[in-house]
């Protein structure tokens, strides 16, 4: 299959027909959504806690260390680990879309992502439990 520069290869599971489907869709560039277009973020340790106030003062008793937590590139930052600190991200250009069978991949490989990230949340849930409800 030939690809040119203004499509991708995307991978879907189809729900319909139980197979995994490889097909080249029309694609743009958008700001990543995990960097917000900075090209870093807070490190996942520290970044994914969900501090008290108290609980951050602890931690960061310096008001040079609050302000590092705070600051976009900051000593807690690390390189996006979406998009690898390139600022944008590949995404299927839903509106270049224009035939019969983009139209059927795109509708075929959205519901696949939507059902994959019902998968991931329930996975992330169920941590959460197993992991007695951290931060009740």
């Amino acid at each position: 299959m030939s690809i040119d520069q203004n499509t991708q290869e995307v991978t879907y599971f189809d729900c319909e027909t139980e197979e995994e489907v490889c097909v080249a869709l029309p694609h743009k560039n958008e700001v990543c959504p995990k960097c917000e277009g900075y090209g870093t973020h807070l490190t996942e340790s520290i970044g994914n806690h969900a501090y008290s106030s108290e609980e951050f003062e602890e931690a960061f008793p310096e008001d040079e260390d609050k302000e590092q937590y705070f600051r976009r590139g900051g000593i807690y930052d690390v390189q996006c680990t979406r998009c690898g600190g390139k600022r944008v991200v590949l995404v299927v250009d839903e509106e270049a879309c224009t035939t019969p069978e983009q139209k059927a991949h795109l509708k075929a490989y959205l519901k696949a992502e939507r059902r994959r990230a019902r998968e991931e949340e329930e996975d992330r849930r169920t941590r959460w439990y197993e992991d007695g409800c951290p931060m009740d």
